[in-house]
């Protein structure tokens, strides 16, 4: 199974400060750090592909300190603005930018990866996917009230929070449910138009 997340921030005591339901649900940097792997582990089996996009951890020299707390062998990791360059030494891949055909069922999807949210991406009037992180969730209500159907979603485990009310990854799976299958719903309706982010019919 593949996996999405973002902005895990371990080992960065600020971001308790920046972020007000992290300040709510943890008492320190060392409980959000065990709940967030821990929640990774819960769900990502080891054999599974986890895509982390961005901020994975505050300080590069713990960095292996926490790939290795996580048991998933595979880990990619889309450069955040936090990620030093060293990062590449604990994790499968390292790249700013990842556009990849994934297969769900007997479909293809093409999926942009980016730590950042973008307002254009390749193949996106062909029905391609964006994923991202950075943000932390709170521009997703006006993002989806100014382009409806759109297929891009912060997948950051703040978004996550927000929409699940777990810090969680999502998996490939919700990730078409969320974006592809609710579009094709909307697209039935006669009286509807697509949106400026959508697919003509």
């Amino acid at each position: 199974m593949i996996w999405f997340t973002a902005d895990t921030h371990f080992g960065h005591t600020g971001i308790l400060a920046h972020q007000p339901e992290r300040v709510n649900a943890f008492g320190c940097v060392e409980e959000m750090d065990t709940q967030l792997i821990d929640q990774i582990n819960s769900l990502v089996r080891p054999n599974d592909e986890l895509w982390h996009l961005g901020d994975f951890c505050w300080k590069a020299s713990r960095a292996g300190h926490y790939r290795q707390r996580l048991n998933v062998r595979k880990l990619h990791v889309c450069q955040g603005n936090h990620d030093p360059k060293s990062l590449r030494n604990h994790v499968s891949s390292l790249r700013d930018m990842v556009c990849s055909k994934f297969s769900y069922g007997d479909e293809t999807f093409k999926i942009h990866l980016c730590h950042y949210p973008l307002l254009s991406w390749r193949a996106l009037h062909y029905g391609s996917i964006h994923l991202y992180g950075h943000s932390h969730g709170i521009y997703e209500d006006k993002l989806d009230e100014i382009f409806p159907g759109r297929r891009a979603m912060d997948v950051g485990v703040d978004a996550m929070f927000r929409l699940t009310g777990m810090w969680r990854p999502i998996c490939l799976d919700e990730v078409i449910g969320r974006l592809v299958q609710n579009e094709r719903l909307l697209l039935t309706r006669a009286d509807r138009l697509p949106g400026p982010f959508e697919r003509s019919r």
